[in-house]
This record gives C-alpha cells, structure tokens and sequence, in this order.
C-alpha cells in the first residue's frame, strides 16, 4: 500500500517533546507545503481556522528523547513499524496527518496542532478555546473503535452527542469510558462535547509501537465526508463533573477542588501518567 509523502515525512521524523522548535517547524512546513494559512502561538499551538463549531485536535510531539530520523517497515497487510524497532510516532503523527488531509479538503474547523503534550498537555492547557466551539475532536487514541466518552473516569460528551457520532459515521465506532488523557480533556469546562477517537495504532510509547495504514486513510476518508455540524452539543461544560465509575482510582480530594480551569485539573492529577 502507498505510503503518503505528508505521512511518510511525519513518521520518519522523530519529534521529542522536548523539542518544541523543531516539530513547530515539521507542521509548518507540511501547511505550507499546501498552502494553509496558521497561526502560532507563544506555546508553539498551531492553529488553521476553516469555520465553523468543531475543534480538531492532535499534537506534534512524541516521547523520543533525541532527535534523528526512523527507517519505515510496511509489511504486506499494510503496518507500519520502525524497521529494527522503536517509537513510531503515530501518536500523535497520525493525528497530524488526519487534520492535514481535513485541511486539504477544506473541512470546515478549527484544527489545532498542540505541542508538548507528552510532558502533561502543555500546551492544550494554555491554549485560550474561542467561545463558540461546541465540539472538541482529538485524533489520539489507540486502537480502531473506541469513542472515548470519558478521560480519567470524567465525562466528556453526552450520550446524545455520542450516539449521534456512532450512527453518522461511516466507520463502526462504539462508546468508551476507559480514556486517560490526551489533549480534548484541556477543555472539559469550556467545551460541550469533548471526545478521543481511535486512529489505529498500537503498542504507542513502545518500541513495538505500530500504525494500521489501511484503517487510517479508511479513518480519514470518513471524517471528510462527516458532516461534523449537525452533531449535538447537549453536555453542560461548567457543571460539576459526572463520573462513570472509578476506572482510574482517583477522584479530586472533595468537590471544593472542582474549578474548570485546567490548570487546578492539572494540579488534581499531578502524577498521573498520560498514556492514550
């Protein structure tokens, strides 16, 4: 199966969380390659803004601790490895490359390329969300069916939101309350429906880490054609949060540590390590 050059550039690049420049200048580089107009912030967020009342996201960092470059190895069903091992970078490089081919399209959006979000959301949690976003999407989780519902046992999006999803589109999805975190739940008190979809890689953080191409275009062929608008936006985002159970084994001290800043979210789970 061919391999996209945007795709190619991404995962052969190691991005480290610690090199903020260099992976601002990766995604740079690939807007104007397509000539998208973007803005950077002083947290090195990039941001294409297409319209309308959906946030996408994914971030330009991986947990490599150097710089350099990966060798690819695609095997005959079409997985993407480092050929020897190592981080692949799909997360969160297959969430950049869904976003750009969004882009390409001209899917209406706001796209928002976040940085270090591997050393605790840095910048999501900086990052000012415009008022009128309803929706939160990030391209960030593993696997090839999970709509995450909930992030560290937190509520995320409603079930109508959800359903509605789940019956619009054209891949098979179902509803997941396991999610961590990732760079949606920076907006849980701004943003009605805050949501982490599968991409189809595996094994992330690992040198096994690995990419199911086949599933990504077919990934990116239907957020093309979804018609992200109509979806609901019913969840309250400055209410007190609602638990599904308590998967991850915390809860904040007592509800007077309720705030939707996220940064006092930060303080709560200060510790916590931040795997998809």
């Amino acid at each position: 199966m061919q391999l996209n050059p945007q795709l190619r550039l991404i995962l052969e690049t190691k991005r480290p969380t610690n090199n903020p420049q260099q992976n601002l200048a990766v995604i740079t580089g690939l807007l104007k390659q397509q000539g998208a107009s973007y803005v950077v912030d002083a947290f090195n967020n990039v941001t294409v803004d297409l319209g309308g009342v959906t946030c996408f996201t994914a971030h330009t960092d991986t947990v490599d601790n150097k710089l350099g470059t990966n060798t690819l190895n695609i095997d005959t069903k079409g997985i993407i490895t480092v050929k020897g091992g190592g981080v692949l970078g799909a997360d969160c490089g297959s969430g950049m490359y869904i976003m750009l081919r969004m882009i390409a399209a001209q899917v209406q959006g706001l796209y928002v390329f976040f940085a270090t979000e591997e050393m605790g959301r840095i910048g999501s949690s900086a990052y000012t969300m415009p008022d009128h976003i309803k929706h939160c999407v990030s391209f960030d989780r593993k696997g090839t069916d999970n709509l995450i519902t909930h992030q560290m046992g937190e509520q995320g999006c409603s079930d109508a939101f959800a359903d509605a999803f789940i019956a619009a589109f054209d891949l098979p999805y179902k509803k997941d309350p396991t999610g961590s975190f990732t760079d949606s739940y920076s907006f849980f008190g701004k943003v009605s429906e805050c949501i982490n979809l599968s991409v189809g890689y595996y094994d992330q953080h690992s040198k096994n880490e690995r990419q199911d191409l086949p599933f990504l275009e077919k990934l990116v062929d239907a957020c093309i054609v979804m018609d992200w608008a109509a979806l609901p936006a019913e969840r309250d985002p400055t209410a007190d949060p609602v638990y599904e159970d308590d998967y991850w084994g915390i809860r904040y001290y007592n509800k007077a540590n309720w705030t939707s800043s996220p940064s006092a979210r930060n303080d709560a789970y200060e510790g916590i390590v931040t795997w998809k």
